[in-house]
């Protein structure tokens, strides 16, 4: 059971009633076999993108193909898609099989290809055994497959699909993004699927789209996401913890520059030569951005004062909130130590930071200084 194709959208829009633009020049197209993640904040269109795919929600702006098939003003069952939606939407009256071959038999498929394709697709995804049950006697997670199944016998174009994990629990949740991913490496399709949970997007994207406010701030993968942040945006999103983003200054000094943040002054002598765009900063402000692991308690790198204000161990490692000295008092770093880190709560203490590996912000616009 294989299906191939792409799923492209050229400059789409989405404008709702009242002047609101839900979704605002989109461009992305999901390649064949491709698992491409629609992630960001509630609110910033990400749903609404991928209704527009589907066909459940009018385009007002731009084009949207299936497989090269301009598919824009056409409806849902012309588009040859299959959509895995957050509730798992089965009819409690039927079996898990007339479940998964509802959609079949409405489209006056034969018998034989009929159960041909349930039962490959209930081997794929563990439910050959349940067959014969009802949604009612199935745990979360069996009904989560028998959607996916449902929507595997259609043998379609493409696959969306719109949070389906939400309503699982943690440990389910885990497994099942591996059994997503699994059974959709097995059929190459195209899949789009929307989440708010960026740990889920960077577990499962081929490539990540992050959207904020209708529009798209960065696309790619998981690692240039994360390692390469275009804007301060996507820096303080991608992550968990996510990045600590501070008020900083760039100073000169003898050995080429420093940077002020706080009480502290960390010697970067190599800075202004490894990152060019950073010499018009000099003597100005910065958003300076520190992710959590960059943060250690011995070893070198540049040094800053801080106060323990709360620990919290997750057995393999120790989140420690530490307020920098020289800061506003509500001001909290996020830093990710190594479990035995002899830190108590209350005390002063200093941390040392990579500086090779701290990332700089535009203070107005957010755009990354590289």
């Amino acid at each position: 059971m294989t299906a191939t194709g792409t799923i492209t959208l050229e400059s789409v829009t989405k404008h709702f009633p009242g002047g609101v633009v839900a979704v605002d020049d989109l461009s992305l197209e999901v390649q064949p076999g491709e698992f491409m993640v629609l992630v960001g904040p509630s609110g910033c269109g990400k749903t609404t993108a991928l209704r527009m795919v589907a066909g459940l929600e009018p385009v007002t702006e731009g084009q949207i193909r299936i497989n090269d098939r301009v598919v824009t003003r056409l409806p849902p069952r012309d588009r040859d898609i299959a959509m895995v939606f957050q509730n798992y939407a089965l009819y409690a009256h039927m079996t898990v099989r007339n479940n998964m071959a509802f959609g079949l038999k409405m489209a006056r498929m034969p018998k034989d290809e009929i159960r041909r394709r349930v039962d490959e697709a209930a081997v794929m995804l563990g439910l050959t055994e349940l067959l014969n049950r009802k949604p009612r006697q199935l745990s979360g997670g069996q009904r989560q497959r028998v959607a996916m199944g449902r929507a595997i016998v259609r043998e379609p174009s493409a696959f969306l699909m719109d949070e389906p994990l939400s309503n699982l629990d943690a440990k389910l949740r885990v497994e099942m993004r591996g059994e997503i991913i699994r059974v959709q490496r097995r059929i190459a399709a195209p899949t789009l699927y929307v989440t708010h949970d960026q740990t889920e997007a960077m577990t499962m994207g081929d490539r990540v789209a992050i959207l904020r406010d209708g529009l798209l701030q960065q696309l790619g993968t998981p690692d240039q996401v994360y390692d390469r942040p275009v804007n301060a945006f996507v820096a303080g999103f991608i992550g968990s913890p996510s990045m600590n983003l501070l008020p900083a200054g760039l100073e000169a000094d003898v050995d080429g520059c420093a940077i002020s943040v706080g009480g502290a002054r960390l010697a970067a002598p190599r800075l202004l030569e490894q990152r060019p765009a950073l010499r018009g900063y000099l003597g100005k402000p910065v958003t300076l951005g520190i992710r959590p692991e960059d943060f250690g308690t011995d070893g070198d790198g540049g040094e800053i004062d801080v106060t323990v204000a709360r620990l919290e161990s997750l057995g393999s490692e120790l989140v420690a909130y530490l307020a920098p000295a020289g800061m506003a008092a509500d001001t909290l770093l996020t830093a990710r130590l190594e479990r035995r880190a002899a830190l108590t709560e209350g005390s002063a203490t200093r941390v040392n930071v990579d500086v090779e590996r701290l990332y700089f912000f535009d203070p107005e616009s957010g755009a990354a200084l590289t």
